[in-house]
C-alpha cells in the first residue's frame, strides 16, 4: 500500500515538473495549428465575419491557383539545387581547411561568415551585384569583355528563382562547412594514420572511409536544407520579392502575399496547413528511408 502511494506522489510530482513545459506546448504549438486548421475551412480576409467554405479553399490550392504550383515547383527546385551544392561545396572546404595549411583560420572565418550575416542584408546586397545596369557583375563584364556576365538574373522569369538559389548556396555552404568540419575532427585519427601505411590514395580515403562514417552530418544537412527550403522567406522577399510575375514565389512568400496584402486568411492558412503536412511527410520520409539505406550502407 505504501509502495503504490509512493509511486503516486512521484508521479504527481513529475508531472508537476512537466506541467510548465507541457503548457507553453499547447499554448504556442498545438493552440496555433489547430487555430490554423480552421480557419482554413473558411473564407476570411483577417477582419470581417468568417464564411465556412469547407476543403474549397484546399481544392482551388491544387486544382486552380498557379502561383501555388510555381511555388511548390519552386520549392524542389530549392530542395535539390541548394542542398546538395551546399553539401559538395562545404565537404571540400572543410576537407582542405581540416589540414595544417597556413591561414586557415582566416579562410574558414571568411568562407563561414555569410552564414551569419542577416538575410534581408545580403538580399539588397546581392540585388546590386546582380543588377545588369551600373551591377557588380555588369561594370566587370563590361571592362573585361565578358558581356555575358550582364544578364537579368532578377529580373528574367526564367532565371530569378535559379539567381535567388545561387546566393542561398553562397550563403549557406560555409554552414555545411561547419559541420563538416565537427564530423572529420571527431574521426580518430589512428583512422587516417593507418591508411597511409597502407598506402590508400586521397580519394579512396575520402570515398570509402570519410564520407561514410560523416553519415550523420549528411542526415542532419539534408534535414535543415529541407525544413530550410519549406521556410525560406526572408532573402527570396528582399531579393525579388517573388517576382518577376511571381516566377520566384516560395511556399512561404506566397502564403504572406495571400495572407497579408491581399487579406486572404483563409486561404493562406490553408497553405500553411499543406506546408506542415509536407514538413512532416518529408521529414519522415528522410529518416525513415534515407536513414535505413545509410545504415545498410554502414
Amino acid at each position: 500500500m505504501n509502495s503504490q502511494r509512493t509511486n503516486r506522489a512521484v508521479q504527481q510530482v513529475g508531472l508537476l515538473f512537466i506541467a510548465p513545459a507541457m503548457i507553453l506546448f499547447v499554448v504556442y504549438v498545438l493552440y496555433p495549428i489547430g487555430y490554423i486548421v480552421l480557419n482554413s475551412l473558411y473564407e476570411w480576409d483577417g477582419i470581417n465575419e468568417r464564411v465556412f467554405v469547407g476543403i474549397q479553399n484546399y481544392r482551388h490550392m491544387f486544382f486552380e491557383d498557379e502561383i501555388f504550383l510555381i511555388s511548390l515547383r519552386n520549392v524542389t527546385y530549392w530542395i535539390f539545387l541548394t542542398i546538395f551544392p551546399q553539401m559538395f561545396l562545404g565537404f571540400i572546404f572543410a576537407y582542405i581547411l581540416n589540414h595544417d595549411i597556413g591561414g586557415r583560420n582566416i579562410a574558414r572565418a571568411i568562407i563561414y561568415m555569410p552564414a551569419i550575416i542577416s538575410p534581408v542584408v545580403i538580399g539588397i546586397v546581392w540585388q546590386r551585384i546582380l543588377n545588369p545596369f551600373g551591377g557588380l557583375l555588369a561594370d566587370l563584364g563590361y571592362k573585361t569583355g565578358l558581356t555575358f556576365l550582364a544578364q537579368p538574373y532578377i529580373s528574367d522569369h526564367k532565371m530569378a528563382i535559379f539567381a535567388v538559389i545561387a546566393v542561398n548556396v553562397w550563403q549557406w555552404t560555409g554552414w555545411s562547412m561547419l559541420l563538416y568540419l565537427a564530423g572529420l575532427q571527431s574521426i580518430n585519427e589512428e583512422i587516417f594514420e593507418s591508411t597511409r601505411i597502407e598506402g590508400v590514395g586521397k580519394w579512396q580515403e575520402i570515398r570509402f572511409i570519410v564520407w561514410p562514417m560523416l553519415k550523420g552530418t549528411h542526415l542532419t544537412l539534408i534535414l535543415l536544407g529541407v525544413i530550410g527550403a519549406l521556410q525560406t522567406f526572408d532573402l527570396v522577399y528582399s531579393l525579388t520579392n517573388g517576382g518577376p510575375n511571381n516566377a520566384s514565389q516560395m511556399l512561404s512568400t506566397y502564403i504572406f502575399l495571400r495572407s497579408f496584402r491581399l487579406q486572404g486568411m483563409g486561404y493562406g492558412s490553408a497553405m500553411s496547413v499543406f506546408t506542415l503536412v509536407l514538413a512532416l511527410v518529408l521529414s519522415l520520409f528522410q529518416i525513415k528511408v534515407l536513414g535505413a539505406k545509410f545504415q545498410v550502407a554502414e
